[in-house]
C-alpha cells in the first residue's frame, strides 16, 4: 500500500470547504457529468471569489493527469487524508462514494473544531470584558470615590482606608493575572501555528479530561476511517497504515500503530484492538461480533458516531463547569471592589449624620 504523499507546507482549505468541495463533486459524478466538465463548471462558478486559484489548480490538474487524485493533489492545499482517499477511492471505482463520505467526515471535523473554538472563546471573552469593568473600577471609580471621601473634609477613618486601599489592590492583582493569562493564551496560540502543536497536546494530557477527550477522539477516527476504508473495498490492513497520520496525540498514535502490528502478525483484528486498549471493553465486544459476522464497516461506523457524540458532549460539560467559575470569580472580585468603595461612603455617611 502506498502511504499518503507529503504535500507542499500550504495553508488548507477550511474543513467546512472540502466537505463541501467533495459534496458537489459527488453529486455531479452521481448525476452522471464526467468529471472534467464536473471540475470545469466547478472552477467557472468559483472563478470569481477568493477560491478561484485552488479550483483552477484542481481543473488544471484534472487536464494533466486525468484524474481528481492528481487535480487535489496538484492544488497542494487539501488535507493528506483527503487526498489519499480519493486516490482509494478512484483506484476502487467508488469515487463518487468515497467523496460522499468524505463531506460527511469534514463536516463532523467543522462541528468539532467550531465546539473546540466556542469553548474556548466564550470563557476567553469573558474575561477579557470583567477584566475591563474591573480596570475601570480601580483606575477611573476608586480615585474619584478617593477624593470625594477626602474632599468632605471628614478623612477616611482606619476601617475605611483599609477596605478601600484593598480593594485598590485586589483589583490590581487581578488586572495583572489577567495580562498574564491573556498573554499565556497568546503565546499559546501563536506555538500552535508555528509548529509546537504535539508539544501542546501532550502536555494537555496531564489534565484528566482532555485526556479522556483525546482518547475519544483517537477511537472516533480510528473507527471513522476504517469505515471508509472497508466500505471503499479495502481492508484493514490498508486502513492501519493510514490511521496513524490523523491521530493528533503520540500516545494514540502509537497505540494504531500496535494494532498494525499485531495484525500483520495474528491477522486478528478484534485481538489486536483489545491488546492496545483503544476501545472501551463494550465496544471492544462489538467488534468481535461485527468482525464475526463480516460487518465490520456498519459496526465501525456506529462507533464512529458513538465517539463523535461523546467527544461533543465531552467539551460542552467542559465549558459548562469552566464558564460558571469564571463568573463567580469575577463576580466575587468586582463585589469585594464595589463594598471597597460602598463601605467607606457608608461610614462617613454615617459620621456626617
Amino acid at each position: 500500500m502506498v502511504r499518503m504523499e507529503q504535500q507542499k507546507k500550504v495553508k488548507s482549505l477550511p474543513a467546512a470547504e472540502v466537505s463541501l468541495f467533495c459534496q458537489q463533486a459527488a453529486m455531479m459524478l452521481k448525476a452522471g457529468i464526467p468529471l472534467y466538465d464536473g471540475m470545469e463548471l466547478l472552477y467557472r462558478n468559483y472563478r470569481e471569489t477568493s477560491y478561484g486559484s485552488a479550483f483552477e489548480k484542481i481543473y488544471e490538474g484534472v487536464q494533466e493527469g486525468g484524474t481528481l487524485y492528481e487535480g487535489v493533489k496538484n492544488a497542494g492545499f487539501f488535507p493528506a487524508y483527503m487526498v489519499y482517499m480519493v486516490r482509494i477511492g478512484e483506484s476502487a471505482g467508488e469515487l463518487d462514494n468515497v467523496l460522499e463520505s468524505l463531506s460527511g467526515y469534514y463536516e463532523r471535523e467543522d462541528r468539532l473544531q467550531a465546539s473546540i473554538r466556542s469553548a474556548v472563546a466564550y470563557p476567553l471573552l469573558l474575561v477579557v470584558l470583567m477584566t475591563a469593568v474591573i480596570g475601570v473600577l480601580v483606575v477611573r471609580v476608586l480615585p474619584v470615590f478617593t477624593e470625594v471621601f477626602l474632599s468632605l473634609g471628614t478623612g477616611l477613618g482606619g476601617t475605611e482606608a483599609a477596605v478601600l486601599s484593598g480593594g485598590a489592590v485586589m483589583g490590581r492583582i487581578v488586572l495583572i493575572a489577567a495580562a498574564v493569562f491573556l498573554a499565556l493564551v497568546l503565546a499559546l496560540y501563536l506555538m500552535w501555528h508555528m509548529g509546537g502543536r504535539n508539544l501542546l497536546v501532550k502536555a494537555s494530557r496531564m489534565l484528566p479530561p482532555v485526556r479522556r477527550l483525546l482518547d475519544k477522539q483517537a477511537a472516533g477516527r480510528f473507527a471513522e476511517v476504517s469505515a471508509m476504508v472497508l466500505e471503499s473495498g479495502y481492508s484493514l490492513e490498508q486502513a492501519l497504515e493510514l490511521i496513524p497520520d490523523l491521530i493528533s496525540d503520540e500516545r494514540n498514535r502509537k497505540r494504531v500503530k500496535r494494532c498494525g502490528e499485531l495484525m500483520e502478525k495474528d491477522r486478528d483484528f478484534p485481538e489486536a484492538v483489545e491488546k492496545t486498549g483503544l476501545f472501551e471493553p463494550l465496544h471492544r465486544r462489538m467488534i468481535r461480533v461485527g468482525s464475526e459476522a463480516g460487518q465490520m464497516d456498519q459496526v465501525m461506523k456506529r462507533l464512529s458516531r458513538i465517539y463523535e457524540t461523546e467527544v461533543d458532549e465531552g467539551i460542552h460539560k467542559m465549558v459548562s463547569w469552566v464558564e460558571p467559575a469564571l463568573v463567580s470569580v469575577l463576580t466575587v472580585i468586582i463585589g469585594g471592589i464595589l463594598l471597597s468603595v460602598m463601605l467607606p461612603l457608608a461610614g462617613i455617611m454615617m459620621s456626617i449624620g
